[in-house]
């Protein structure tokens, strides 16, 4: 159902004060969802309504599709759980039952006894028959703000979004007006903008080959032109640079190779076939760097040579750039640079990543950073309480439909003012007044521009996936497909101890990242993407653990090996003392100040933490973590 078709039935409804059909369905236990003996599969329902004579244009698609049937790279649970409710059309308070879970609360006020009534997040079990049969999802309060489906009190009592004007006006709604909010959450249109990586593209891959048989083809039908021989290695030193994304490696190696080739143009009589062979080699190196500098769609890596973000020796080194490109209404600025990638709009977080091997030979894609610059600004000014409530952060996407509706509540507040005051009732006139300022403030809330990262009271700037968590999880999940579809074995993450001290002692890196057995701060407890991979891995039926990763190349046996010293402040982890060892190069051969360090030398690894990527990762991924609860401590900041 369009937008404006919704706003239109809530008016007449408000027009035609209709009342609301009693709240159907049992009350939902807390946490966890039992399913009723009457209650019919999701697919069931689904099929059910598309046989009404009503006509609906939800489609029948698997799970986390949202009615589409393609393979979009991240999917709703929420959604397929919003579908699960049925045909009809149910109040605020059904969807609201039906999205969360309520608990009774005890507690004393001035020493007497008193019950309060909290909601927390709602867990559900995939039906039989789906893929995802007997996994269990959890309706994230993050998804419900992004999708400005709800907005939360610190008691988590919805406050608005649109459940909260449907609650305010008594409008029904269908499992397809929500499901259609979901669908328009702006966290299902980011899109990644790739660097480095270049090597593996198919065009310059073809190019290179076709480099190297001219120049083959050559050196057969010319033996005397010694010169032709030696451009060979200097060839695979380019495409190493290219693989490794070092710019300026390429650069000098595409300088030797030019240069030797202009001495043979400039030495040897050559004939027009030679000439013709020497240009197009020449051509098609030109195109592979101009490729490699980013002319071929994918930009070339930022920070592969940053020593305290980057453990070097691992391979194809890539970026990852997750973008909203349009604007974001209500912000201090509405396309937005920020942080590390500047040279892109509204760039929401990124992912850093190279590739590493395992001592039994398997492909293992190693996350180095994932970091939110625009988000983690933001989130250090935001109490728990202050985040998802809607006041100092505004969402502005579907906004208008809960505008349209409080603009259309005060013309009638006014109508009822007037009403009430030439009638002399000055009591409801009073109550009037009230309910006019807060419709006043919501809307003159979502109107006011947020001011640039500045401290105090202020409206901050809003984007999608605030959490660290909510980040980090659609960061993984991002690289498991990736890793999915490019058939690497594991998906880990750099720990603390091998990389991020090298930012000096940060707690926030110690629990998020955490250690090779997956604790988070002081080795103990419990690190953020190690969890999260446990999570992941029990919807995917994969596993994790931890894994043993190569410092370098292990076909390259002579290493340059340095030493990272790192000690613990007083009161962290006993104030112990680590030695991270490092390969700075490798090479085939023996070289000056390498060391003997073969492929089944223990010495070569180091540990981390890992996801088994499984063939299923190659499909549509679960949007937001499995865990997101409504009631918080709600004094402590995001970061």
């Amino acid at each position: 159902m369009a937008l404006k078709e919704l706003l239109k039935r809530g008016i007449q409804s408000l027009l035609k004060k209709k009342k609301t059909d009693p709240v159907s369905g049992d009350t939902q236990k807390l946490i966890t969802y039992t399913k009723e003996a009457k209650q019919l599969p999701a697919k069931q329902l689904a099929k059910q309504d598309a046989q009404l004579p009503v006509k609906v244009d939800r489609k029948i698609t698997d799970d986390l599709l949202m009615g589409t049937d393609r393979q979009p790279l991240f999917g709703s649970s929420t959604y397929d759980w919003v579908m699960k409710k049925g045909p009809g059309q149910y109040s605020a308070d059904d969807w609201i039952n039906h999205l969360t879970s309520s608990r009774k609360v005890n507690f004393k006020v001035f020493g007497k006894n008193a019950t309060r009534t909290e909601r927390g997040p709602k867990r559900f079990t995939y039906d039989r028959g789906s893929r995802f049969a007997g996994k269990e999802a959890t309706i994230n309060k993050e998804e419900l703000f992004d999708t400005n489906l709800a907005t939360f009190d610190n008691l988590g009592e919805v406050s608005g979004g649109l459940l909260g004007a449907a609650k305010r006006f008594n409008l029904k709604l269908s499992a397809q007006d929500i499901g259609n909010m979901i669908k328009m959450n702006p966290a299902n249109r980011l899109k990644p903008v790739e660097y480095g990586g270049v090597f593996d593209s198919p065009k310059i891959n073809t190019i290179l080959q076709g480099v190297t048989s001219r120049l083959d083809d050559l050196t057969k039908t010319s033996p005397m032109f010694v010169p032709y021989k030696s451009i060979r290695p200097n060839l695979k030193s380019l495409e190493r640079a290219i693989k490794s994304g070092d710019q300026n490696s390429v650069k000098n190696a595409y300088k030797v190779i030019k240069k030797e080739i202009d001495n043979i143009k400039g030495s040897e009589v050559l004939n027009a076939n030679q000439t013709a062979q020497l240009n197009s080699i020449m051509g098609g190196l030109d195109e592979v760097v101009r490729i490699s500098k980013g002319g071929g769609g994918v930009k070339p890596a930022k920070y592969l040579n940053e020593s305290n973000y980057t453990l070097p020796g691992g391979t194809n080194y890539r970026e990852t750039v997750f973008v909203l490109d349009e604007p974001i209404l209500g912000n201090s600025s509405t396309m937005r640079s920020t942080g590390h990638y500047d040279d892109v709009k509204n760039n929401i977080m990124h992912v850093r990543y190279d590739t590493r091997i395992t001592p039994d030979g398997k492909k293992a894609m190693v996350i180095h950073e994932i970091q939110s610059d625009a988000n983690q600004r933001i989130a250090k000014q935001l109490t728990a309480k202050e985040a998802f409530a809607g006041e100092r952060r505004i969402n502005p996407f579907q906004k208008d439909i809960e505008m349209d509706l409080l603009v259309n509540s005060r013309t009638k507040l006014l109508t009822d003012m007037d009403d009430a005051i030439a009638k002399g009732q000055f009591n409801k006139s009073r109550a009037i007044s009230d309910d006019l300022r807060s419709v006043n403030k919501q809307i003159n809330n979502t109107f006011q521009a947020a001011r640039e990262y500045g401290g105090g009271s202020e409206k901050l700037d809003y984007f999608p996936l605030l959490d660290a968590d909510a980040y980090g999880d659609y960061s993984l999940k991002f690289l498991m497909n990736k890793a999915a579809k490019e058939k690497f074995d594991y998906v880990a993450v750099m720990p603390f101890n091998k990389l991020h001290f090298k930012q000096g002692y940060k707690a926030g890196n110690e629990r998020f990242y955490g250690y090779p057995s997956g604790k988070g701060i002081g080795n103990k407890g419990q690190a953020v993407m190690p969890q999260l991979m446990k999570k992941a891995a029990r919807f995917q039926d994969s596993k994790t653990g931890t894994i043993k990763l190569s410092l370098s190349d292990p076909k390259k046996p002579y290493k340059i090996v340095d030493t990272d010293t790192f000690k613990y402040p007083d009161g962290v982890n006993k104030g112990k003392t680590i030695k991270s060892s490092r390969h700075t190069d490798a090479f085939e051969e023996a070289a000056p100040n390498t060391r003997l360090i073969e492929e089944s030398n223990p010495n070569l690894y180091f540990d981390a933490f890992a996801i088994e990527v499984k063939p299923n990762m190659t499909y549509t991924q679960k949007l937001y973590k499995a865990q997101g609860g409504l009631v918080v401590d709600m004094f402590k900041t995001l970061w």
